[in-house]
């Protein structure tokens, strides 16, 4: 039997009164179109298509696909691949939380 994960904390690095803001704006919005809408005059498309990328391969590796999978898939770099491995592995438990929101089975250990 595997150890459970240990609780995941906010980074302190990344906490501060702006970010605060930028979080409560986020809950704010309440439909895909308006998430849209938020992040159009928040950050570029570059921005945005990395962050959407990043989430499909982390729902991906959850899955239980291969790096030769999601990279074919994807066509991400392997780099990026590995990151996003790395913070879905050790990272504060956020792809999971939102992953098992949107009903992504983890792929069986």
């Amino acid at each position: 039997m595997t150890s459970p994960r240990p609780r995941a904390v906010v980074n302190p690095k990344l906490k501060d009164p702006l970010a605060d803001r930028l979080c409560e704006a986020v809950l704010t919005v309440k439909t895909v179109d308006e998430v849209y809408r938020f992040f159009e005059d928040v950050c570029t498309v570059g921005e945005l298509k990395a962050m959407a990328l990043r989430l499909e391969i982390a729902r991906l590796l959850f899955g239980g696909h291969t790096y030769g999978e999601v990279a074919r898939r994807t066509h991400a770099s392997s780099a990026t691949i590995s990151r996003v491995r790395r913070f879905l592995e050790y990272g504060a438990d956020g792809y999971r939380l939102v992953l098992g929101r949107l009903g992504v089975r983890p792929a069986a250990r």
